[in-house]
């Protein structure tokens, strides 16, 4: 941790924020964050300010843990509003909804520091515009950092006004969707129609939704909450399959060593031996699900960083980089230069 200010930084809230979402989520989040250079102790702090680059890398580290597409909306779904500090202290003492985002937006960099926050535009009909804006360029981590953010400001206004199904008027994206379960999982959040692959992210609030008075919570809406993430995180476990867990486990060794079989089968809590029935009974083998993660883990390690490929040969267990080179070609149909071309 720098002991002076760094170009660009984002708050110790900004970093809470992430840490206890992906600990809620079961992630690594500790192993994460040292893993990206950053000081634990200090960087939890409210007026801590943590370099941007640092506050990135725990990003990569945390997707290169929960291979999840959707990391940074499901990070948004669990960050309580206690974790703001004085920024939930303003907008709960305010009369309307308008008048929350008006306060909190002259505060905003009490969180994302000077990396990042909301510009906020408002029409002659009484609509406000509400557009976000970060120094991060890196595609990915843009798009996980901007559904966080989106998350997180539509959780404050319907926790401070008691509506659940409050939503945006019209949502606009500057990316495409990973895939139709992120599509589908961003739809089901905001509850309003949203348009992928614009010029600029921004959503559209109406007068009416503006005009919605402020409910001030106690101490039981906060269990409540805290009950409902409580809730989607269950629901989230339950719905992971034997093979999703075994190659969550593979990505969890294969970042920090080699798997083995033997180590997956006790962190399940039975022999390898039932772990091979286990998968056989499901149609599945052992190398497979290797094979499967390697891929996925070569895929993010090219997009999320920038270890060269012999880096990242050796981090997957190849002997060599052209061992790794053939069989990233013959799992993926493509090169490793040819899926990092893609971001240039």
């Amino acid at each position: 941790m720098t002991t002076s200010s760094p170009e660009f930084y984002v708050s110790g809230i900004a970093i809470a924020q992430m840490f206890y979402g992906a600990q809620r989520l079961g992630l690594p989040a500790q192993q994460a964050i040292v893993r990206a250079g950053i000081d634990i102790q200090k960087a939890l702090q409210p007026t801590c300010q943590v370099p941007n680059e640092q506050h990135e890398n725990f990003l990569r580290e945390l997707l290169l843990a929960s291979n999840d597409e959707l990391l940074g909306l499901h990070i948004g779904e669990q960050t309580m509003p206690a974790i703001y500090g004085i920024i939930t202290s303003l907008a709960i003492n305010t009369s309307s909804l308008q008048q929350a985002i008006q306060i909190t937006h002259q505060y905003q960099a009490l969180i994302g520091g000077n990396s990042g926050g909301l510009r906020i535009e408002e029409d002659a009909n009484g609509s406000m515009l509400l557009k976000p804006f970060m120094v991060t360029e890196h595609p990915i981590l843009r798009r996980h950092l901007t559904l966080t953010l989106l998350t997180l400001v539509l959780g404050m206004g319907r926790m401070v006004t008691g509506k659940p199904q409050l939503a945006p008027q019209q949502l606009w994206l500057d990316f495409e969707p990973a895939s139709d379960n992120e599509k589908k999982h961003i739809e089901a959040l905001l509850l309003c129609p949203v348009k992928f692959g614009q010029q600029q992210t921004m959503f559209k609030l109406d007068a009416e939704t503006l005009a919605l008075p402020v409910n001030l919570f106690g101490d039981s809406g906060l269990a409540e909450l805290e009950a409902t993430a409580k809730r989607q995180l269950l629901e989230q476990q339950q719905q992971q399959g034997l093979a999703g867990k075994i190659k969550w486990l593979i990505r969890d060794q294969m970042i920090n060593g080699m798997p083995r079989r033997k180590t997956v089968a006790d962190r399940l809590n039975m022999s390898a031996r039932t772990l091979d029935r286990r998968l056989a009974d499901e149609g599945l083998a052992w190398q497979d699900l290797l094979d499967e993660t390697r891929l996925q883990l070569a895929h993010d390690y090219l997009t999320l960083t920038e270890l060269t490929v012999a880096e990242i040969s050796q981090r997957l267990g190849f002997s060599d980089p052209r061992s790794f080179q053939r069989r990233f070609r013959q799992l993926c149909g493509r090169s490793p230069a040819e899926i990092r071309q893609q971001l240039t």
